[in-house]
């Protein structure tokens, strides 16, 4: 990452974020959300993931089931313009809530089967 700091104002009075030379840092994280907007861009480590587009490139999700929002790589979700193309804000708000929340539902699902047990809480047999 690298830190900013409002630029000199320009001609409409809009101060613009300007790079601070040599602040970059590393920011360790256990997971990453990245947000996109508008068009889908060419992302192509999704490609080496093998996640499934449609064909204007969106990315294709599930709405439905236990995961919504959860694409073809089930570790990757996804709303928002990226799925529907351009839309209202709100909608990708709205969208973004929600694949929050399956997220959450997800972490929580994948470390009750890491710890042996089914999402009831009742033990099961692990299968890798």
């Amino acid at each position: 990452m690298l830190r900013t700091a409002p630029g000199a104002p320009d001609a409409s009075g809009r101060r613009r974020p300007e790079t601070i030379p040599g602040s970059e840092f590393l920011l360790e994280a256990d997971a990453i959300i990245m947000a996109f907007g508008f068009q889908p861009h060419a992302m192509p480590w999704l490609n080496e993931l093998a996640v499934e587009r449609d064909s204007a490139r969106r990315l294709v999700t599930s709405h439905a089931g236990a995961f919504p929002y959860q694409t073809s790589h089930p570790q990757i979700f996804a709303g928002g313009d990226a799925v529907r193309g351009a839309d209202l804000v709100v909608t990708a708000m709205d969208d973004g809530r929600q694949a929050a929340s399956s997220i959450i539902a997800w972490l929580e699902n994948r470390d009750r089967a890491i710890a042996g047990l089914s999402p009831e809480g009742s033990l099961f047999p692990m299968t890798h």
